[in-house]
């Protein structure tokens, strides 16, 4: 009879599986979440401070004696740079004054509230990276998909006692051997990026915003720190994508009204 129940939930897990794999590459092409309607200013803003965060790390292992990772950050900034100087000479009317942009980005609360969203998915993108692992973490379809795994494993997963396993006891299970650094590197940056932003946010964007809304700031602040830890603690996946997806971003659009791109989401049969 276990032998049956587990079988059957192999195959249950198999067919939602290839429903899932179904619904990615044909109906829900490039769905996100919280694709917010960036601008020039915040764009270039964000990638000034990535260019800050890598050239804090290449401070930081070369008095550490380690040049490999020195020299990966040295050229991860030098790409950076690159690609921010391109940005300025499109931007209309073209400019060269990076400074002068920095400022005026960083006295307009909307425009560093998009700055933190922007490095909040660069640092689970960075995370991803490190860890190998393998999916696209900015995309919350992708989250969704995993709780819906998640959801028939627990429903299917016997224990000895025959008592079902709880969501909980399996993420516990998988903790200590689902990630495996790979990058050390983008592992580096995105811890920096995770503490930066928190200290951008407390010092740069919440004195920019409305008093009345100190509740939601508060909550905010503390998601971020959460981020911090998590990074730090290497968080499995999911867990990080949660503290994005379902409390970072929607508050970040709440207390400073972001717009959110039109027609975002396909639906193609190509």
């Amino acid at each position: 009879m276990n032998q049956i129940v587990t079988i059957l939930g192999f195959l249950l897990i198999l067919v939602l599986t290839l429903i899932v794999i179904f619904m990615d590459n044909y109906q829900y092409q490039n769905v996100r979440a919280h694709d917010f309607s960036t601008t020039d200013e915040s764009y270039l803003v964000t990638l000034v401070e990535e260019i800050k965060a890598e050239t804090q790390l290449v401070s930081t292992d070369f008095l550490s004696n380690n040049n490999i990772s020195a020299s990966a950050h040295a050229n991860n900034a030098a790409e950076l740079l690159k690609n921010l100087q391109y940005n300025i000479m499109q931007t209309s009317p073209p400019s060269s004054d990076i400074a002068q942009i920095y400022d005026q980005g960083e006295k307009n609360s909307t425009t560093l509230a998009l700055v933190v969203a922007n490095i909040v998915d660069d640092i689970l993108r960075k995370y991803g990276s490190a860890f190998a692992v393998g999916y696209d973490m900015t995309n919350m379809s992708n989250m969704m998909n995993m709780d819906m795994m998640m959801t028939m494993m627990t429903n299917n997963a016997t224990n000895g006692s025959g008592n079902a396993l709880s969501r909980d006891s399996n993420i516990s299970m998988n903790t200590e051997n689902n990630l495996a650094l790979v990058n050390i590197n983008d592992y580096e940056t995105a811890k920096v990026l995770s503490s930066n932003i928190k200290d951008q946010f407390i010092n740069q964007l919440r004195p920019r915003s409305l008093v009345n809304e100190t509740t939601n700031l508060d909550k905010l602040e503390n998601s971020l720190g959460k981020l911090e830890q998590a990074v730090n603690t290497k968080a499995l996946p999911e867990a990080m994508m949660d503290l994005v997806h379902i409390q970072i971003h929607p508050m970040l659009q709440r207390v400073y009204d972001l717009e959110l791109r039109q027609n975002v989401g396909t639906t193609t049969s190509d």
